[in-house]
């Protein structure tokens, strides 16, 4: 599906994919707030509730791909229906949740309908808007995601003090009802794309959803964003844990002092994807992810004892780091591939996204399990994968006027 080119019909298109795109990262983190009073009326504890969390997570990264070969295969937009209809169904189970056990089945049925949701609604954005025009709409696209993951807690804390933990899920109702109608009136239907035979006549791979991995700018993105987000997600957990055996520093100034890269971050994203369309992708993904190591490195150096200054700084460049990058790191992973593997693609590149975020709980487990102590090592870690995103990024380049080993017959036939 090609969307019109008039302006309007790009932002409806980009508003629906970005409320469809927003439930993961808002569901991902109102839930934070609400673990204390699930486990209390549950009678399940925290650490058995965390499998709320992990469950979700986990779910999400496994199954992205596949989701996004399914759209390749049957159509995006009927997926994405798909997904948003199933996450509906899901919330409403969960909020209905009698036990600790069927509510992490509820949440895990989440997780499954969101991995249909959201590398199709990328897909889809990928195809409605030009090239040229693609890193703006993703960095519009990240700004939104940011936001609703930073307001996650904030609004999870008044859902669950007004209506009990079980708003938090029930609240994605009219949420997902309004992405369902804007995804009805600013996507029309389109038949899949047929699966074009090879140059010689033979039939496709039968597992070509594995294609984006043999392309080289797509592995670099793919692998940028892993290690980006290791640094980015390792810093979030990270700062609060070094932060409470310092004395003077309370968690209401450690989540003031995150939310300078956070807001940075989503400042920043419209500003990356415009630079990205005009410079192409190399420039400010290097410079976004050089501007990352730097503020890892300024962490490590500063250790289990951060100044309020050195961290504000740190936290603000790394902000503004990734806010550059991001839309052009995830725009030259789409653009690399064949449009019709644009969602298998989207779904890898999600999964290498979630792998990161994963990398760094683990990491913060192994070295910071038993407070901040190891807090330069855990830096230093983090500033060494910035830096291994920043070198990925240099191979990467501008928009490619067609996709790697793809026929220009077979490409204008699947865009839709």
């Amino acid at each position: 599906m090609r969307a019109s080119s008039g302006s309007s019909d790009t932002r409806a298109v980009l508003a629906a994919v970005a409320l469809s795109g927003t439930l993961l990262p808002l569901n991902s983190t109102m839930i934070a707030v609400a673990l204390p009073d699930i486990a209390s009326d549950t009678g399940g504890g925290v650490a058995a509730s965390s499998w709320l969390v992990t469950s979700y997570v986990v779910a999400m990264a496994a199954l992205g791909p596949f989701a996004g070969r399914l759209g390749d295969r049957l159509g995006r937009r009927r997926v994405l229906l798909w997904g948003l209809a199933a996450f509906a169904l899901a919330s409403a189970a969960a909020g209905a949740a009698p036990s600790l056990g069927l509510l992490v089945a509820a949440r895990l049925g989440q997780a499954i309908a969101g991995s249909l949701v959201f590398p199709n609604a990328i897909a889809l954005l990928r195809d409605a808007l030009p090239e040229g025009h693609r890193a703006r709409g993703f960095g519009l696209l990240g700004s939104a995601v940011g936001a609703a993951a930073a307001v996650g807690p904030a609004l999870g804390g008044v859902l669950v003090g007004t209506g009990g933990w079980r708003a938090i899920f029930l609240v994605n109702l009219p949420v997902v009802a309004a992405a369902v109608v804007l995804t009805l009136r600013s996507l029309p239907a389109a038949a899949p794309a047929p699966r074009p035979a090879s140059a010689r006549g033979q039939k496709p791979a039968r597992w070509d959803w594995a294609q984006p991995l043999r392309v080289p700018v797509f592995g670099a993105a793919s692998g940028a964003v892993a290690l980006s987000n290791l640094a980015m997600y390792g810093t979030l957990l990270a700062v609060p844990v070094v932060l409470a055996d310092r004395p003077g520093w309370s968690a209401a100034d450690a989540g003031v002092a995150l939310a300078m890269l956070s807001v940075a971050m989503i400042a920043l994203a419209p500003i990356g994807g415009r630079l990205a369309d005009r410079r192409g992708h190399r420039l400010p993904a290097a410079a976004g992810l050089a501007l990352l190591t730097a503020a890892t490195a300024m962490l490590a150096a500063m250790g289990a004892a951060p100044s309020a200054a050195g961290l504000a700084c740190a936290l603000l460049l790394g902000g503004i780091g990734l806010g550059l990058a991001n839309a052009a790191v995830q725009t030259a992973a789409l653009e690399a591939v064949a449009p019709r593997h644009a969602g298998v693609a989207a779904g890898l590149f999600s999964t290498a996204r979630y792998g990161g975020s994963i990398g760094s709980a683990l990491l913060l487990a192994a070295l910071l399990g038993g407070g901040g102590e190891h807090a330069q090592a855990f830096f230093t870690v983090a500033a060494l994968s910035a830096a291994g995103s920043a070198l990925l990024a240099l191979r990467l380049g501008g928009p490619p006027r067609l996709a790697v080993g793809e026929p220009a017959t077979a490409a204008a036939a699947d865009a839709r």
